[in-house]
């Protein structure tokens, strides 16, 4: 190699590498860190948020029994829209994520997390205008379940690593587009 400062070769393995001038000795103009989004500084970089719309699903009782004609276990569930569901949750996850500078996910099993989400209805016309609360299946503690499902090996290593979940469900106003709110905050 000539010329001291500057990258004569590029092989296919340095293609991540440093592509420009290297520094002079005394470093670099600015840190790698003033790339990042102001909302990604200090605590708030521990957080995504996302919206996933349709009408949420929940996650569906399943049931196994052993075929014997077929000689194996056979798994149905209640749900037959739970999967699509979860995909579309995975799916806008990993869009939310793949727009940061700074991937959210990692592989440390030792992470805590928190999940919020807010799944929103549409509002059935029969219902009366003096109901404000949405005390109607599905239940709530089976839509999480669904979401976490969804995040799973997508933002999260695995669903086992959420310590707490903030959640609710309602009705949406007027013009308001049913789905689910969701954020996952990384703890400390």
């Amino acid at each position: 190699m000539s010329g001291e400062g500057s990258i004569q070769e590029k092989t296919s393995s340095d293609s991540m590498m440093f592509q420009g001038p290297m520094p002079e000795e005394g470093g670099y103009d600015r840190s790698p860190i003033d790339d990042l989004d102001p909302q990604e500084e200090g605590s708030q970089a521990d957080h995504i948020s996302f919206f996933v719309a349709g009408d949420p699903q929940p996650k569906g009782s399943t049931r196994s029994f052993y075929v014997k004609k077929l000689e194996r276990v056979v798994t149905t569930t209640t749900n037959r829209n739970t999967k699509q569901w979860q995909l579309r949750v995975a799916t806008e996850a990993q869009r939310a994520n793949e727009a940061r500078r700074i991937s959210f996910y990692s592989n440390d099993g030792d992470c805590a997390y928190e999940v919020e989400a807010e799944f929103v209805f549409s509002r059935p016309k029969s219902l009366p205008k003096r109901v404000h609360q949405n005390t109607r299946r599905p239940d709530l503690d089976k839509l999480v379940r669904a979401v976490l499902d969804g995040l799973a090996n997508v933002i999260l290593p695995d669903d086992s690593q959420v310590v707490r979940i903030v959640t609710k469900k309602r009705y949406g106003g007027p013009g308001e587009t049913p789905g689910a709110k969701i954020t996952i905050i990384r703890l400390e």
